[in-house]
């Protein structure tokens, strides 16, 4: 009897073991935490220098600006200006915030807020990469360089605690996409002026318990390179919309891990999948597979300050020798489209001419004719990629290839973690960079980089007609003019390979089913307040 007493216990005890314990993502559906794979660990929170499209949901989930997109990703809607107002030429935009708009520590967010946060976004102390986006507003640019250092010279104006006035040079189509992103959120200028100052980059007052944001979501914990997670923001003023009560934002540079972290039940939506897994997903699970168009594009960026890419002719032989084609069935599949220029077709309605092509003769005689025949005598190169794994890696792999063999050249990769990747391409430590480009759907926000002195500008090319088709399509009357001068600009770029297009990224990535109200686009918004979770 007691044998079998024992036995029964130790069955129970057994099966009691090998019971399916409850997974990371069933415990998410039941207390709202939504789990979400990120691919980089954030450099920072300041979303006032912010240019890396991994940490930009973060910063979506803790900020709002003057206004937002819907979850189309091109609908512009209400944020903190509940209106606005512009005047029949263009020039002058007036905001109306909503009163009802509060700091996370209850300040109400004013004017005079956002004035102050575009001001530091053109302080020349702070080099912030995004000062280019505001110089339509009147003074904007000369204040960036220097040239003025009087604040009342820039066409920002709060005349009241609720409204905002932005008066411009000339008319600018996309104003209220870019007033949308990032790098114009509010941030509280008293928590930065304790913590360190407004004219540094990040500091102090990113920490959790420390930051004060006006956003859906406040800074809880951030666990470097685990997690970083965001509580539901009370004093947000559209909190009763907001059914999440956290989101955990997790980094992975490894694709394949994330896929696997999303297959043990650990993510609800992943930031991308493996090229090998697409198919597999498509058969199995296509209720789970997003693969999407994106406005990205990703080339090649070449510092023409360091040799041997000083010389037009080792840029465009390092562009002609590529087969964008085969690289995109090598190492992409579904996941790219062969880029034949820098702005993908269709963005904004502008149609570029494709001025890219691979001609690996002509590639062959470019580099002999700047004294490198067959790649005798070229100096060591370098190939400078965001991280060591997954795209990244097969694509870097696919070019050296390629350049071994349509150029003799051998090409050696230089893999930097996230932070290491940022700091090289700001400050212009590289040869020849690995990079990418998602922009908001406008034309001239790519063709932007090629301009002198742009901060974003990573190859610091120069080309007084380059600038000068820039200025034009800034000043169009109308949108053919503008067409002809982004025209003029692919062009430009197309016979100095500056930046040397690979592909148009397709986007692939998993969302657990138990995910509701998601909607894809193109610009990659997640709209906080249509989502929940369902089981």
């Amino acid at each position: 009897m007691r044998r079998g007493v024992l036995f029964i216990l130790a069955w129970s005890l057994a099966a009691a073991g090998c019971s399916r314990r409850e997974t990371e993502v069933a415990r998410g559906v039941r207390d709202q935490v939504l789990l979400i794979g990120n691919k980089d660990e954030p450099a920072d929170l300041d979303p006032t220098i912010n240019d890396a499209s991994s940490t930009e949901r973060i910063l979506q989930s803790l900020f709002e600006g003057l206004v937002n997109v819907g979850g189309d990703g091109t609908t512009i809607i209400p944020g903190v200006a509940e209106k606005w107002e512009v005047t029949p030429d263009g020039l002058t935009y007036t905001f109306h915030l909503r009163g009802s708009a509060r700091w996370s520590n209850g300040a109400p967010v004013t004017s005079r807020d956002f004035l102050d946060s575009f001001m530091r976004a053109l302080d020349p102390q702070l080099g912030s990469e995004a000062a280019g986006y505001v110089f339509p507003i009147r003074g904007a640019r000369a204040f960036v360089e220097g040239r003025s250092a009087d604040p009342a010279s820039v066409g920002i104006a709060a005349p009241d605690a609720r409204t905002l006035v932005l008066t411009l040079d000339h008319p600018a189509p996309s104003l209220l996409t870019l007033l949308a992103g990032t790098p114009f959120f509010p941030v509280y200028m008293p928590s930065l002026d304790a913590n360190g100052g407004r004219h540094q980059r990040g500091g102090p007052w990113e920490r959790p318990g420390v930051l004060v944001s006006n956003g859906p979501f406040t800074l809880s914990e951030w666990r470097p390179n685990a997690y970083v997670s965001v509580r539901r923001n009370p004093d947000y003023w559209d909190a009763g919309r907001i059914r999440l009560n956290e989101v955990r934002f997790i980094p992975t540079d490894d694709d394949d891990a994330e896929e696997r972290s999303f297959r043990a039940g650990q993510l609800h939506v992943t930031r991308r999948l493996p090229v090998n897994k697409v198919a597999v997903y498509a058969a199995g699970h296509p209720d789970e597979l997003h693969v999407i168009p994106s406005l990205r594009t990703n080339y090649l960026t070449f510092n023409v300050g360091r040799a041997p890419f000083t010389d037009r002719r080792v840029r465009a032989a390092f562009s002609l020798a590529i087969d964008r084609r085969q690289l995109v069935d090598a190492a992409l599949g579904r996941l790219g489209t062969p880029a034949y220029s820098w702005v993908r077709p269709g963005i904004g309605g502008y149609s570029p001419h494709g001025g890219f092509r691979y001609d690996p003769t002509e590639a062959r005689r470019q580099l002999a004719e700047a004294g490198y025949p067959g790649g005798a005598g070229l100096p060591p190169v370098e190939f400078t990629l965001n991280g060591n794994g997954g795209i990244t890696l097969q694509v870097a792999q696919v070019l050296q290839q390629m350049w071994v063999k349509n150029l003799g050249v051998q090409v050696s990769v230089a893999p930097l973690e996230f932070k290491a990747y940022l700091s090289a391409s700001r400050e212009r430590q590289f040869q020849v960079l690995l990079d990418g480009w998602g922009p908001i759907p406008d034309a001239a926000d790519v063709l932007e980089m090629g301009a002198t002195g742009d901060p974003n500008n990573d190859s610091t090319f120069s080309d007084k007609a380059y600038d000068a088709a820039f200025l034009a399509s800034q000043t169009a009357p109308n949108g053919t003019a503008r067409g002809a001068a982004f025209d003029a600009m692919e062009a430009i770029n197309a016979r100095e390979a500056a930046y040397a297009p690979l592909y148009y990224a397709n986007v692939a990535f998993l969302v657990h089913p138990s995910v509701r109200g998601w909607r894809d686009n193109v610009v990659g918004r997640i709209q906080w307040r249509d989502l929940y979770l369902a089981p």
